[in-house]
């Protein structure tokens, strides 16, 4: 095996590893952890719409996560290397949300891919890009509301 190939394989496990503490600290409310995975220019494709820089998608994670329950689980990355230092990764995902609306909650689980662009920077492998696609949601409860 090359010394290129063994990069390529070192990098594809530090990704992995950098999305599994991306997970964890989302479902264990870590923001700091959080926002220290993701690039300051991050780019975040979520259901509820784009959030541009590290500052804002912390922000509105935090606010609309916070209270619930949360379990991400990703597998069976396909990992393509576009430069030395970047990468283009599909994960297949399921989550589980759950949102406390007083004495109900509101309960989503979903299902499809995570799009993801991830960048080495001088402290290692940084998501920069993050686009959820979700092929099946089934909910329980009513939805929250804004006020919400």
């Amino acid at each position: 095996m090359s010394d290129d190939q063994v990069q390529r394989l070192a990098d594809i496990e530090e990704i992995g590893r950098l999305k599994a503490r991306y997970c964890r600290c989302i479902d264990t409310k870590d923001w700091d952890g959080y926002g220290a995975l993701v690039t300051d220019d991050f780019h975040a494709v979520t259901d509820s719409g784009v959030h541009d820089g590290r500052d804002a998608v912390v922000s509105y994670l935090s606010n609309a996560l916070g209270n619930a329950v949360t379990v991400h689980h990703v597998h069976q990355p396909e990992v393509t290397f576009t430069a030395p230092d970047r990468a283009e990764v599909i994960w297949a995902m399921e989550d589980y949300v759950e949102i406390p609306l007083g004495e109900t909650s509101f309960v989503l689980r979903g299902y499809g891919h995570y799009h993801e662009d991830y960048v080495r920077t001088a402290d290692g492998w940084r998501m920069q890009r993050t686009e959820l696609k979700r092929l099946r949601v089934d909910t329980e409860g009513g939805a929250p509301s804004a006020a919400e």
